[in-house]
């Protein structure tokens, strides 16, 4: 089984494998074609990014309860530094016997653990442990003969590169003098010895020593056919904005503008935005917005393929809420709040499809939308 680009919008390439494909051969950013000739019975999924955050967030809140010294690397990877942990857990070992087995039972997730004494060593760990284990490396001793391309760097351009000059394990690298492979590679040579030799020393920064400052949360989706109607446009703007807020709320996030971004089939694009008087987080409010941005700007004399809803301008005080004695706030309801929540608790249990405008189950033209595009724009500040 693999994760897979969409086909039809050309984005035709491995994102992600299980081990049986990559046993098969399938690599990740290669061709759905070429993975197909390799493993003709390969499964294949569409990416599913609000999933994968979900499950990213639930992974990283159990590592927390073993240490606060936590660096991600990816959406599915993180370095933990557990030595100040071992004396409050008894060992590494058990440290690494707990994190696999309560991933397992009480996510639902398997994981693959690299233990070592840098970051380097323990990404190469990782990779080279089975599922649902790990694989522990202790110095070079261990790795010497592993291929080249196994450190982290080393893509198939670059190994191919030092094999031409004889260079074809990591213990090959390790025996050659950084000036050497300078020469050869760039300031990429030196990065890479010490990579090989296990020096590098670089600390798995503490929770909160590096923040990320949310800077907008957005999604968009793409109808299989033209939207020419309010009714459609409607049903697909009620599932992204949706989404957007539904990623808020695990966040803790409010916001105070709301961008609406449409395509139509003559893929001229249209950007707008409102900002509120008071914060929201609400999906409601982020739908009523959207949808004054549309009434006021756009109109249907040609159809429409694509609508992205964005919000910004984000907080995380509940402070910056303002609620009043009769609920009737119309940035702010408790009671709309209270309903959100529990759409989204039946969605995580049973399936983001499960509630969706009856709209898209009347019409299954419309209904077959697809997420093209959801994003965090993200910056992180020492």
């Amino acid at each position: 089984m693999a994760i897979a680009g969409d086909k039809e919008s050309r984005h035709g390439i491995i994102l992600a494998k299980n081990v049986l494909a990559k046993k098969a051969g399938v690599k990740t950013a290669e061709t759905i074609g070429d993975a197909l000739k390799k493993c003709p019975n390969l499964v294949l999924r569409n990416a599913d990014y609000e999933t994968y955050e979900y499950f990213s967030e639930k992974i990283r809140d159990l590592y927390y309860e073993y240490t606060d010294r936590i660096e991600p690397f990816g959406i599915d990877e993180c370095w933990l530094d557990i030595t100040e942990s071992i004396p409050y857990f008894g060992s590494a070992q058990k440290i690494v016997d707990a994190l696999l087995y309560r991933s397992r039972t009480e996510i639902g997730l398997t994981l693959s653990i690299g233990v070592s004494f840098n970051k380097i060593y323990a990404k190469l760990g990782s990779d080279l442990a089975k599922e649902d284990s790990y694989c522990k490396i202790d110095s070079l001793d261990d790795i010497r003969y592993l291929p080249a391309s196994s450190l982290l760097g080393v893509g198939e351009k670059t190994g191919e590169h030092l094999k031409s000059y004889g260079i074809v394990t990591i213990g090959d690298i390790a025996a050659k003098t950084p000036d050497y492979l300078h020469s050869i590679l760039g300031k990429f040579g030196y990065s890479l010895h010490r990579y090989a030799c296990g020096l590098g020393n670089d600390h798995v920064e503490k929770v909160g020593t590096i923040k990320e400052e949310v800077k907008s949360i957005s999604n968009s989706m793409t109808s299989s056919r033209d939207i020419y109607n309010m009714d459609d446009f409607k049903a697909i703007l009620s599932i992204v904005c949706d989404s957007v807020a539904a990623r808020l709320c695990r966040k803790g996030l409010f916001f105070k503008t709301v961008h609406l971004v449409v395509r139509n089939n003559k893929m001229k694009i249209r950007t707008m935005q409102t900002r509120l008087k008071e914060n929201s987080d609400l999906s409601k409010e982020i739908f009523r917005q959207a949808l004054l941005l549309f009434e006021r700007n756009c109109d249907f004399s040609i159809p429409y393929r694509s609508i992205g809803v964005a919000v910004s301008d984000l907080s995380y005080s509940k402070e910056s809420v303002q609620t009043d004695l009769f609920d009737t706030n119309p940035s702010y309801s408790l009671k709309q709040k209270k309903e959100e929540l529990a759409i989204q608790e039946v969605r995580r249990r049973f399936g983001k499809d499960v509630i969706a405008p009856l709209r898209l189950y009347e019409d299954g033209n419309l209904s077959k939308v697809r997420n093209k595009n959801q994003t965090i724009s993200e910056r992180s500040k020492l």
